[in-house]
């Protein structure tokens, strides 16, 4: 996190003060320059301060250049400029933590490498942890251990309707979670992508994603369904544990032992519907987590996400996690 060398901004935000410069420091990360800001009244009665503490608050912020503000007579005072970067520090607000799949394919390399593109592009400290299984993402945020989690738009749909203190923050174009055509069924190359006689499948009840596919292109009436990671199908495959599973074609992990495998297309129509929701990145919070969606706000641009995505799946950028 970047500081003012001669001004450290959390020197002397102790007592009341300081808390209220905190506040307000908080409240105006999202606002854009050339807004008019609250008025000191508004922002007294907001934080059940006094007057002239909101403007000793406000001296402060101007003083280490967090904001500039212009006052426009009977219009009110406008925001001129501000220093997101500056206003999260000194809002004690610290690092934010997101939480997505292994970057083991081009994707979610270029996933990780747009969201450190975007908060680097503020100054504002980023931890994005990596996690498989969009339902284990999904309890950390409820635990507080994260801010945010990426994943699908299907995985996010299903949880807000279980989980109503969940929002949908943000959703990328088709294709930016997984490459078109990506989800396939996998398989071992001796079966000659048959699948009419497969008895066993594996699946990933961690993930909502591997979980909706598997249940689409078999019957549970006619396969038994083995609870399996994601990241040990090819072995199990190999193995003959399991004789097939969903199976995202990019995933790094199967170049080593691609000639022993084959994927084939997926066979249900309600699975090639479904992969459409399935395929948009997403982004998850709680509601009540109001600094972090006022960030959020200021940050997010989804087609700059799948631009700097395209330029590591293209190879035209190093990916960065």
């Amino acid at each position: 996190m970047r500081k003012d060398k001669k001004h450290d901004p959390v020197v002397g935000l102790l007592g009341k003060n300081g808390r209220l410069t905190q506040e307000i420091a908080r409240s105006l990360i999202s606002l854009e320059p050339g807004r008019r800001v609250k008025t000191t009244s508004d922002y007294a009665r907001l934080f059940r301060a006094g007057q002239g503490t909101v403007q000793k608050a406000f001296k402060t912020l101007e003083e280490m250049g967090a904001i500039a503000l212009e006052s426009r007579g009977h219009l009110g005072t406008f925001l001129v400029k501000r220093d997101p970067s500056l206003l999260w520090a000194v809002g004690g607000l610290g690092t934010v933590s997101g939480m997505m799949s292994l970057p083991n394919s081009k994707e979610f390399e270029g996933i990780a490498t747009a969201f450190s593109d975007l908060f680097g592009a503020y100054d504002i400290p980023l931890n994005l942890l990596h996690l498989n299984g969009s339902r284990r993402r999904v309890e950390h945020l409820r635990a507080g251990l994260t801010d945010f989690v990426l994943l699908s738009r299907f995985s996010a749909d299903q949880e807000c309707a279980e989980d109503p203190s969940l929002r949908i923050v943000m959703t990328c174009a088709p294709n930016s979670f997984y490459a078109r055509r990506s989800l396939a069924i996998l398989t071992s190359a001796e079966s000659g992508g048959l699948l009419e006689s497969v008895g066993r499948v594996g699946i990933d009840a961690t993930s909502r994603d591997h979980a909706e596919i598997t249940h689409l292109e078999f019957d549970p009436d006619s396969v038994e369904l083995v609870q399996t990671p994601y990241h040990l199908i090819p072995d199990l495959i190999l193995g003959g544990e399991i004789e097939a599973a969903a199976w995202h074609k990019t995933t790094r992990r199967i170049e080593a032992v691609s000639s022993d495998l084959r994927f084939v297309p997926l066979r249900s129509e309600a699975a090639r519907r479904a992969s459409e929701d399935l395929s948009r990145l997403t982004l998850l919070a709680p509601h009540d987590s109001e600094p972090v969606l006022s960030l959020l706000d200021l940050l997010l641009d989804s087609e700059r996400i799948v631009e700097v995505e395209n330029e590591v799946i293209e190879g035209k950028r190093i990916p960065v996690f």
